[in-house]
């Protein structure tokens, strides 16, 4: 009969492995953000489908070797893999089948993989930080060239956006600003978990970036987002916390300060019909009415969509929808749109439950504090997806993964026998056992 202390290690240290593929994945993380093609001379070289391609190999290779099933499948993945089953059948029935085809193989699919990869390789506490890490200072990298671009006036639309030094998920201010918004929790999340001074500094550094990139991108829909993903957390957190109210409120006075007429005319733009309030709230009135316009009385459209990538084709002047449940609505039908709403809400519920199952837990504030920022997250790409289609991009299925890896490492972690007095060697779990 092994000791207690034995026994406990076997089941933290399983399951393990997966090496390779866990590299290969904070590799891509990296290359997904900062993308090389845009800053080095390297022209269409694939390098990012080239480490794609590498780490499916690694992973289905090692879990050949170790048996058992090819995935897990928690509930939101299920979701993931329904609302790509829709998507797969709208490209036949859709208006332009080859555009549909290459939209999504070449992002959705690699979005759906990456996922997938996320939630079998993230095997530990350790592994799960590593990854929140890496993103948030690859986009942090980017933020910083970002801003020095701006700086310099570089890269500016309207004359006074900023927009992204990379394209991709961060090639137009309002898209910048949303990717921001969603990492800026996380970062604050890191900064406040973190043990030593250097790295709270660290990541508390990156957050105050990703909020000056959001503010000279003068993008109203990014304003929204921070102000309601802001009070969101600081509702969550003064419910532990009270003082947070305090450092709200001192943010909130720095805006102020440092622009106190920026907030007031935010919504009246250059003046223009086209760039003010008023007329892209018109414009976008008018593409919601198209949206309904285009499923009409077809059940095809309805059912299949006009197929992915193809909106535009019927749109008012090729157009995107600016709405992300409209936009997998119009592309790949109603039944799509319900399994992306659920994955949606089943990725929040997650990190709904156990935040507030750990917020009374003095021995557990990493995790609570994990738990909300993410969920926290997942709020401001609700908000900022709302005037941006983005349904198919990259913005929302990293914080999503991270929820589903912490939910899994948890329920992993509390079926372990209680013993006392063995302190178990995991990311910041200290007194799990039950």
């Amino acid at each position: 009969m092994r000791r207690a202390g034995s026994v406990a290690a076997q089941v933290l240290r399983a399951p393990r492995g997966h090496t390779a593929a866990y590299a290969g994945l904070v590799l891509f993380t990296v290359l997904l953000y900062v993308r090389p093609n845009d800053l080095l001379p390297i022209g269409t070289f694939p390098i990012v489908k080239i480490m794609t391609i590498g780490t499916l190999v690694a992973f289905f290779v090692e879990r050949l070797l170790m048996g058992g099933s090819l995935s897990v499948m928690p509930r939101p993945f299920k979701y993931l893999v329904a609302l790509a089953g829709f998507v797969i059948l709208s490209i036949p029935f859709g208006l332009d089948p080859s555009a549909s085809f290459s939209a999504f193989t070449d992002v959705f699919l690699k979005t759906l993989l990456v996922f997938l990869l996320m939630i079998n390789v993230v095997t530990s506490f350790r592994r799960l930080r590593l990854m929140m890490e890496v993103t948030v200072l690859s986009a942090a990298f980017v933020a910083v060239i970002s801003l020095s671009d701006f700086i310099q006036g570089k890269n500016l639309v309207e004359g006074a956006r900023a927009t992204g030094a990379v394209g991709g998920i961060f090639g137009n201010p309002n898209d910048l600003a949303l990717a921001m918004n969603v990492l800026l929790p996380l970062a604050i999340g890191l900064g406040l978990s973190r043990p030593s001074p250097f790295s709270k500094l660290l990541y508390l550094g990156c957050a105050a970036l990703f909020a000056a990139t959001i503010a000279v991108t003068h993008s109203r829909a990014g304003f929204v987002t921070i102000v309601v993903a802001g009070v969101f957390l600081l509702v969550k957190v003064g419910r532990r916390y009270p003082a947070a109210w305090a450092v709200g409120a001192l943010a909130a006075a720095a805006i102020f300060a440092s622009s106190p007429g920026r907030v007031f005319t935010l919504f009246e733009g250059s003046g223009s019909t086209e760039s003010s309030a008023a007329g892209s709230a018109m414009a976008r009135w008018e593409l919601l009415k198209r949206s309904i316009e285009v499923a009409g009385a077809n059940p095809i459209r309805w059912t299949f969509g006009v197929g992915i990538g193809n909106f535009g084709i019927v749109s008012i002047h090729d157009q995107v929808n600016h709405n992300a449940f409209l936009e997998v609505f119009n592309e790949a039908g109603l039944p799509a749109m319900i399994c992306y709403t659920l994955f949606l809400f089943s990725v929040f519920r997650i990190t709904g439950v156990i935040s507030e199952r750990y917020r009374k837990a003095r021995g557990h504030r990493q995790v609570w504090l994990t738990a909300t920022t993410i969920q926290t997250s997942l709020v401001a790409y609700a908000v900022g997806s709302s005037f941006a289609s983005v349904a198919f991009l990259w913005y929302v299925y990293y914080p999503a993964a991270f929820a589903v890896c912490l939910q899994q490492l948890l329920a992993r972690a509390e079926r372990l026998p209680a013993q006392r007095e063995v302190t178990p060697r995991v990311w910041y779990l200290r007194r799990v056992q039950h």
